[in-house]
């Protein structure tokens, strides 16, 4: 038996052992909750009129304490079984979320194998497909459709080639980092991470970030104002700074002027000081958004701001168009 082999009959096994037990655990709580109903039925219609025969005193007293007792003694086990059977849910449902997280990550790191060399074997695609099978016993059933579009896409690759091994084009790779960024997302909503799926800006964002890092290409376009040439968020920040310091405005003015829609993307234009530093340090101080240094910073009348450096070819053309519509002279 080949390791791969193993792992799933280990796992299986522990999964198979979880399950028998809850099965067995659920079984004895039944049992218990059919003896507390018998008790309850017994009490009603044979203790009611055992009580009236012996006209209370100390053997009407006994014969309370017992059932009392005997009452609570069924329904102390059932309560015991119950906290049993959400102790073996919860393990459950934590063995369950650990291999989730296994065979999602391995599935990411062996397409990042794949794409990393620009090759596709059949090897891999057998891999991949046994992929498929693994999510096949923990993945949500929209996670499982989400993988099979990456192994589709992938095995459609390899199958248009007659060749044993067959090199992936850069459109084919875009085509393979697509379909795994959406599984990715399954995967985040599927492990309870986050119940929607990713913002769609932030979703392209990304996907137009692969596409330069595939293509290895970076647009270095240059933009000429006031006589001086800036690249995209070096141009953002010249214009506001000039625009600020040629017009008092508070905040609420300038947002008017420079509403956060004609930035293209969730961070707007601009920000106010206290809002960046906060979702700044949301970050775990990893991503700078916005132009932080002190010099960068801009004083209105009523708070602080810094402009944001999230621009790219897409978005930086309707900037530029609603400069252009405020007088703002800009050249390419």
């Amino acid at each position: 038996m080949d390791a791969e082999n193993v792992v799933v009959t280990n796992y299986n096994q522990k999964i198979g052992i979880l399950i028998l037990n809850k099965k067995n655990t659920k079984e004895a709580g039944k049992k218990t909750l059919i003896a507390i109903s018998i008790i309850g039925f017994s009490a009603y219609f044979g203790f009611t009129p055992l009580f009236n025969l012996v006209d209370g005193g100390v053997t009407g007293a006994v014969i309370g304490a017992s059932f009392s007792v005997t009452f609570v003694i069924v329904l102390t086990m059932y309560l015991l079984n119950k906290q049993t059977e959400i102790q073996q849910e919860s393990k459950k449902s934590e063995k369950v979320f650990e291999e989730k997280v296994a065979i999602y990550k391995d599935i990411l790191s062996h397409t990042r194998e794949m794409l990393k060399d620009g090759k596709l074997s059949r090897e891999e695609t057998v891999a991949l497909s046994f992929s498929a099978i693994e999510l096949q016993m923990v993945g949500a059933d929209e996670t499982i459709s989400a993988f099979n579009t990456v192994f589709d896409t992938a095995n459609n690759i390899y199958q248009s080639d007659d060749n044993e091994i067959v090199v992936i084009n850069e459109s084919q790779k875009m085509e393979i980092y697509k379909a795994l960024s959406l599984f990715s997302q399954k995967c985040r909503m599927d492990l309870g991470i986050n119940e929607a799926e990713l913002n769609e800006e932030i979703f392209n964002a990304t996907i137009e970030e692969l596409s330069n890092a595939v293509s290895g290409k970076k647009d270095l376009s240059k933009y000429k104002y006031k006589n001086k040439e800036y690249g995209k968020g070096r141009l953002v920040l010249a214009i506001i700074k000039d625009y600020v310091k040629e017009n008092k405005l508070t905040y609420d003015e300038l947002l008017m002027i420079f509403p956060r829609e004609k930035s293209g993307h969730k961070w707007g234009i601009f920000e106010s000081e206290s809002k960046v530093n906060e979702i700044y340090e949301e970050s775990g101080k990893k991503y700078k958004r916005y132009y932080m240094k002190p010099d960068e910073v801009i004083a209105l009348s009523d708070k602080k701001i810094m402009v944001s450096n999230q621009w790219g070819k897409d978005n930086i053309v309707g900037f530029i168009e609603h400069c252009r519509s405020l007088g703002i002279t800009i050249d390419k």
